[in-house]
């Protein structure tokens, strides 16, 4: 599949490179595409403007920080129906979230893009288990929530080609469980110090993962 990565940090700087692993093309969207720190992305992807990504793609995933993401994506242009994987966190000052209870960031998202179809997932996990997320004999999991089946479905195939357990949660509203979700990651990992190399799971009585 034909991706562009919106976001050339450490976090789109990280799916992407699992996923030009798993055989996808990645296209990232930068703000400034010349700029020397993304040197080490061209040796498994292309980097040019957000509209040249999204131009010579089939699915987006956004990997921006939350101040930006309006910004980053009123230059995508037209998504044209493409799906749109939003791995923010609406993270604001105070470290609090900024969306909860009646809204939330993946509901945002989808009203700022509202020719796309939106998923969220690669949200609630650091970028270490995002680059490997086999942990002993599990597997992480990554949780996908969107109101269009088969953009879940490319989500959760994403996620699957990382190596994660993908279980999809239901429609985009259930980004408001997952964003706190992530904020738990965020306070076991960092505040509680348990490390970042920590990660959710699924198990099951009597069954492996």
């Amino acid at each position: 599949m034909k991706l562009a990565i919106i976001g050339a940090g450490k976090v789109g700087g990280t799916l992407g490179r699992g996923l030009a692993r798993a055989g996808h093309t990645i296209h990232y969207g930068a703000r400034d595409p010349r700029d020397a720190k993304h040197a080490a992305l061209r040796d498994h992807a292309q980097v040019g403007t957000p509209r040249e990504a999204v131009e010579t793609s089939d699915a987006v995933v956004l990997a921006t920080p939350w101040p930006a993401t309006e910004a980053a994506i009123a230059a995508l242009g037209d998504l044209d129906g493409r799906v749109l994987v939003d791995a923010t966190n609406p993270i604001g000052p105070g470290f609090v979230l900024t969306h909860g209870h009646t809204d939330s960031g993946g509901e945002q998202v989808a009203r700022w893009a509202r020719t796309a179809r939106v998923v969220k997932a690669f949200n609630t996990t650091g970028v270490e288990t995002m680059a490997a997320p086999r942990h002993g004999d599990a597997r992480a999991a990554m949780f996908v929530a969107g109101d269009d089946a088969a953009a879940c479905e490319v989500a959760l195939g994403l996620a699957r080609d990382l190596g994660f357990e993908a279980v999809r949660l239901g429609g985009l509203v259930r980004a408001r469980v997952l964003e706190p979700t992530a904020m738990l990651w965020i306070q076991l990992a960092m505040v509680r110090g348990l490390g970042r190399d920590i990660a959710f799971g699924v198990l099951r009585r009597g069954g492996g993962q």
